[in-house]
C-alpha cells in the first residue's frame, strides 16, 4: 500500500509540474503575442520613404566611404545614401517621455523603438507603454549618455524565442554572411541619423568585463582592440578608434551556460537632415 502510495504521489506531482509548466507556455505566448501587437502598432508611427541621398560636405560624394570627411569634427553619413524611415519621433515621445531614437538593423529586419529609463531593470520587464511583461524593451544603458555621445553606448534587449526584438541577433551565429554582406545599423532620432558599421560579434560570460564603461580614450581603444580579437568573424570595416560606436546586447543560452551575445559597430557617420 505504501508503495502505492508513493507512486501516486510521484504521478500526482508529475502531473502538477506538467500542469504549471502548461500554464507558463500559454502565458508566455499570451505575452509574446501581446509584446508584438504593441509594437506592430507602434511601427504605425514609422513610414519607409526612398534612400535618401547623402549630403557631400564639400559639394562632391566622397570616392568610397572609407574617404568620409568632417566639418567641426562633425562626422557626416557618406555612403551613398541611408534608408529613409519617416518616423513620428514627437508622438513616440508622447507615449513614453523616455524614448530616444529608433533602432533599425536592416539585415535582420529589427526594427524598434529604444528608451533609457533611470535604471536597467524596469524595461526588463515593462514594455514600451508599460506594460509589466517578460518581453520587456529595448533601452539604453542608463549608464550612458543620453544623447549617444559616450565611448560606446549599450543597448540591450531579450532574445525572444520567437525571433522578435534582439532575438534575431542569433541569426548571426547561424548564418554570419548576413551582417558581413549588409554590416549597417542605424539609430534614428529626432536631430538626425547615426550611422554605424559592424565590426565584431561574439558571446561573453555574464560577468566579462566587454560591458565595462570607457572612461578613457585609451581605456576604449584597448576596448576595441580586445573586441576584435574576440570576435566570431573577421570582418571588413575599417575601424577608425577616434569615434564612437555602439554595442548590441543580448542573453545566449540559459543556466550554466548562460552567455551574453554582443554586436559591436563603430561609427562612420551622422546625417543631420537640411532645414
Amino acid at each position: 500500500m505504501k508503495k502505492r502510495t508513493k507512486k501516486i504521489i510521484g504521478i500526482s506531482a508529475a502531473a502538477a509540474l506538467a500542469a504549471v509548466a502548461g500554464f507558463n507556455i500559454i502565458t508566455s505566448q499570451f505575452q509574446y503575442a501581446a509584446s508584438d501587437a504593441e509594437y506592430e502598432n507602434l511601427s504605425g508611427n514609422v513610414q519607409v520613404g526612398d534612400p535618401v541621398e547623402a549630403v557631400p560636405v564639400d559639394g562632391e560624394a566622397p570616392a568610397s566611404e572609407d574617404d568620409f570627411t568632417t566639418m567641426d569634427d562633425t562626422p557626416r553619413y557618406d555612403i551613398g545614401t541611408y534608408p529613409n524611415l519617416v518616423i513620428d519621433h514627437a508622438a513616440l515621445k508622447a507615449q513614453n517621455p523616455d524614448y530616444k531614437g529608433w533602432l533599425y538593423v536592416p539585415c535582420l529586419e529589427l526594427s524598434y523603438p529604444v528608451v533609457r529609463g533611470t535604471d536597467n531593470d524596469y524595461y526588463l520587464h515593462h514594455t514600451f507603454e508599460g506594460d509589466e511583461l517578460v518581453t520587456g524593451c529595448i533601452f539604453i544603458d542608463s549608464g550612458c549618455a543620453k544623447d549617444m555621445g559616450d565611448y560606446n553606448t549599450f543597448i540591450y534587449g531579450h532574445n525572444m524565442k520567437n525571433g522578435s526584438m534582439f532575438g534575431a541577433l542569433r541569426n548571426l551565429l547561424a548564418d554570419p554572411s548576413l551582417i558581413k554582406d549588409d554590416p549597417y545599423i542605424y539609430f534614428y532620432t529626432e536631430d538626425g541619423v547615426y550611422a554605424y558599421r559592424t565590426y565584431a560579434f561574439h558571446k561573453v560570460a555574464p560577468q566579462a568585463d566587454f560591458f565595462a564603461y570607457a572612461v578613457t580614450q585609451q581605456k576604449y581603444w584597448d576596448y576595441i582592440d580586445r573586441v576584435l580579437a574576440d570576435s566570431v568573424e573577421k570582418m571588413d570595416t575599417v575601424v577608425d578608434k577616434k569615434k564612437n560606436s555602439v554595442t548590441l546586447s543580448t542573453c545566449s543560452g540559459s543556466g550554466a551556460a548562460k552567455q551574453r551575445f554582443l554586436v559591436h559597430a563603430i561609427n562612420v557617420g551622422y546625417y543631420k537632415p537640411a532645414g
